[in-house]
C-alpha cells in the first residue's frame, strides 16, 4: 500500500516506536518526496526484524496518518517514561515529545471541558518533565531551546511551566515544590478560557472596561480549578496572586509583597520574561538583555529583587 499525498502524513522519529508493541494504525515509509509506502500495517506487531529493517535502510523518520495523530499521541503519553529513560534516543527529540505532549494537553484544557481528568494528565506531564530534566545537566537546556518564539496563550503557558521548573530546581527546590511550580505555570492563564476571545485575541489597546474583564483571569483560574477537584490549596494561591506586585500594585486584590506568596513572585518573573521575549501580532520579541533590563528599570519596584537577580544569575547558566 502506498500514500501519495505527504500533506496526509505527519513524520515521527524511528526511536520512539516500541519493540513487540501492536500498533492499531499503519505506519509508512517514505520512498521519495510524494510517495510514502507501508512500514507496518495496522494491528500488527513492530517487531525485531522491522527495527533491523529500518536501521540497515538508514530511516530516521517515519510516518503516520494525520488521521491517527490522537492514537499516536495517546501513544507516546503512555510509553513517555520508558522513552526519557532510554540512553539511545537523543535528548531533543525527547524534548519535542514532552513538548509536543504539552501542547496537546494544555490546548485541551482550554479548547474543552476542564475535568480533574485533565489535571491528572498535567500532573503526569510535569512528573516526566521534571524526570528528564533530573537525568541529563544539558536536558533542561534542550527544553527551553524548542520554547516558542510566538506568544498564544497555551504555547506561554507551557514556556512559563519550563522556566518554573528549570529555576525552581537551580533554587535548590524539592521535587515537590519543583512540580508546584510547574503547575503553576502552566495553569496561571486556564481563567483565560472564560474571557470573550475578542478581548483575549484584540490587536489594539483594551478599553478600560476590557481592562478589568481581563484582570478578573487570576480569579478564574483559581476558582475552576478549585471547582474542578484541584486539592492544593497553594497552587490555587499562587495562581490567584500571580499578577500581584510587591508594590501594592497589583490584581486581583492589591496585595502587598509580604503578602504575596514566593512562589507567585516565581511565577510572575517568568511570566513576564516569557511574554517579552516572545513576539505578539502587534510587537516583535525582545532580547533576554533587553527584556531584564525593562524588568529591573520599569519595573523594579513591582517584581521580587530576590528573585529577579537569582532568575539573570539562572537565565546565564541555562
Amino acid at each position: 500500500m502506498e500514500k501519495s499525498n505527504k500533506a496526509s502524513v505527519f513524520s515521527v522519529p524511528r526511536a520512539v516506536l516500541n519493540i513487540n508493541k501492536k500498533y492499531d494504525y499503519p505506519i509508512y515509509r517514505k520512498v521519495d518526496e510524494k510517495i510514502f509506502r507501508i512500514l507496518l500495517d495496522k494491528n500488527n506487531v513492530y517487531d525485531e526484524r522491522k527495527d533491523l529493517f529500518i536501521r540497515d535502510e538508514n530511516i530516521e523518520q517515519v510516518f503516520i496518518d494525520v488521521k491517527d495523530k490522537l492514537k499516536y499521541q495517546d501513544d507516546i503519553q503512555e510509553h513517555i517514561s520508558s522513552i526519557i529513560e532510554d540512553e539511545s534516543i537523543p535528548l531533543n527529540i525527547k524534548a519535542s515529545l514532552i513538548n509536543d505532549i504539552a501542547k496537546e494537553t494544555v490546548n485541551d484544557l482550554f479548547e474543552n471541558e476542564l475535568d480533574f481528568k485533565k489535571l491528572q494528565k498535567v500532573d503526569n506531564l510535569l512528573s516526566n518533565s521534571i524526570d528528564f530534566i533530573l537525568r541529563d545537566d544539558t536536558a533542561l537546556d534542550t527544553m527551553l531551546k524548542i520554547t516558542s518564539y510566538d506568544y498564544y496563550t497555551y504555547t506561554h503557558c507551557i514556556d512559563v511551566s519550563t522556566y518554573c521548573m528549570g529555576f525552581g530546581l537551580y533554587l535548590g527546590l524539592n521535587k515537590d515544590d519543583v512540580k508546584l511550580l510547574g503547575k503553576a505555570g502552566m495553569l496561571h492563564d486556564i481563567g483565560k478560557k472564560y474571557i470573550d476571545r475578542s478581548i483575549i485575541c484584540k490587536k489594539g489597546r483594551l478599553t478600560q472596561e476590557e481592562i478589568a474583564i481581563v484582570q478578573r483571569h487570576p480569579v478564574y483560574s483559581a476558582q475552576m480549578l478549585q471547582i474542578k477537584g484541584e486539592p492544593d490549596i497553594r497552587l490555587l494561591r499562587i495562581v490567584e496572586q500571580h499578577h500581584e506586585k510587591c508594590d501594592g500594585s497589583g490584581y486581583p486584590k492589591g496585595l502587598q509583597e509580604h503578602e504575596i506568596d514566593d512562589f507567585a513572585k516565581i511565577v510572575s518573573i517568568c511570566d513576564i520574561f516569557n511574554a517579552l521575549t516572545t513576539r505578539r501580532t502587534y510587537k516583535d520579541r525582545m532580547s533576554t538583555y533587553d527584556a531584564i533590563m525593562l524588568m529591573y528599570e520599569k519595573m523594579g519596584n513591582e517584581l521580587c529583587l530576590f528573585y529577579l537577580e537569582k532568575f539573570v544569575k539562572f537565565l546565564k547558566l541555562a
